[in-house]
């Protein structure tokens, strides 16, 4: 758990995976949103809607699951500031980041390598993508390129080629930062955070015509790297006042509670107000897509800095259990959907429900073969090499 360091003077954190589970339990919501989404969204293609209520569908906070991504950015961002600068030389050299770059690759990369391999041989029978250029798109995706030229094999595998450009970019972003005094660190970071918002809403106006579908959206505005970094900025920022300012919100319930609030409130306005890209709402997206990192960031920041009663639930063991299996259920489960999709349609009754009864019945079976085969590739493959990646360490420490 977080403790104040008396001589260093900020909050500190335990290397060891798990330290704060208040992070832990907002990971497992991150995965919960996006499960959700994509649960939603074969019955939501068919019908337009699944519970329409007074101009209002029960549907909306569902297809807005996709804010699950920006919250794994979020807390992406705060976590590699935070563990850089615990470890951060007084001088950067080559071995700091060989070693920083090792302990990401045995991270993200083995479980993301297994299920390209198992996709691109269609070895899931249910599963078979077309793609049209085969060898450039497996180019494309071993060097995380997919989320500039398309993830064709599997379409959430577009934020792994975010998260990679950033994990080689933070070292150096936090090197640059570390000549300035704090305040500025501060304004460069929030400049930075709203960079992206600006170069989104440059991208949109350069299409005259707009865009026809979410899909060409998605591509051309939501996934390239330089458009989908406001939620790592935010993060990297949070690390930085936590870190800085330990007792301003630590002994301040207010402060928290207003920050918890109010967070919590945005993220609640925006989920349920309407389904922004599913919608056609492309320019309300541009901002969007910034305020929803910005009220996790809230929330991440008053969670982490003092327990209360309105964040304890993010400590329940079933949140726990989700974060630990959420980057294998992540990679595993768009895969699952039309086998959920088969097994609900076996079902006689299935094709005449309506879509809500449809909805509940292809729900428990889409999260159930999402959360099966997330652990069989998080206990296979992603397991082994954390802790290959937790010996490293240790040795690393004790050197």
């Amino acid at each position: 758990m977080a403790t104040y360091d008396a001589q260093r003077g900020y909050l500190s954190l335990a290397a060891k995976s798990g330290a704060i589970p208040e992070l832990d339990g907002l990971r497992g919501i991150a995965i919960l949103l996006v499960v959700l989404r994509h649960a939603a969204r074969p019955i939501y293609d068919v019908h337009g809607a699944i519970l329409p209520l007074a101009g209002w569908d029960f549907a909306v906070p569902l297809l807005n699951g996709w804010m699950g991504v920006d919250l794994f950015f979020v807390l992406s961002g705060f976590l590699i500031t935070h563990h850089l600068l615990q470890r951060w030389p007084e001088r950067l050299h080559a071995k700091f980041l060989f070693q920083y770059w090792l302990q990401r690759v045995l991270r993200t990369f083995p479980a993301y390598y297994a299920m390209l391999f198992i996709v691109a041989t269609g070895a899931l029978p249910f599963y078979q993508p077309e793609v049209e250029a085969f060898p450039s798109a497996v180019v494309q995706h071993v060097f995380f390129l997919q989320d500039y030229f398309g993830s064709e094999f599997m379409p959430a595998f577009w934020s792994l080629g975010v998260e990679e450009k950033f994990y080689l970019l933070c070292p150096f972003v936090l090197m640059w930062l570390r000549r300035y005094p704090r305040t500025r660190q501060i304004w460069i970071l929030v400049m930075l955070a709203l960079l992206p918002g600006l170069l989104r809403t440059i991208t949109l106006a350069g299409i005259p015509d707009g865009f026809a579908t979410y899909e060409q959206f998605f591509w051309i505005v939501r996934s390239p790297f330089h458009l989908a970094l406001d939620g790592f900025w935010l993060g990297m920022l949070t690390a930085l006042a936590y870190r800085w300012q330990p007792t301003v919100l630590a002994d301040r319930a207010n402060a928290r509670r207003l920050l918890l609030l109010g967070g919590t409130a945005l993220i609640t306005a925006l989920a349920f107000g309407a389904a922004w890209f599913d919608a056609g709402y492309f320019w309300s997206s541009v901002l969007v897509l910034l305020l929803v990192p910005l009220a996790f960031a809230a929330v991440m920041l008053a969670a982490i800095t003092g327990q209360t009663p309105h964040t304890q639930w993010l400590r329940s063991r079933w949140l726990r259990f989700l974060a630990v299996i959420s980057y294998s259920v992540y990679l595993t489960h768009t895969t699952m959907v039309p086998v959920a999709t088969r097994l609900a349609e076996s079902i006689s009754w299935y094709h005449h429900a309506d879509p809500l009864l449809q909805f509940l019945l292809y729900l428990p079976l889409f999260v159930a073969l999402s959360v099966a085969t997330g652990l069989i590739l998080h206990f296979t493959v992603e397991k082994p090499f954390l802790l290959l990646k937790s010996r490293i360490r240790l040795r690393q420490s004790t050197r």
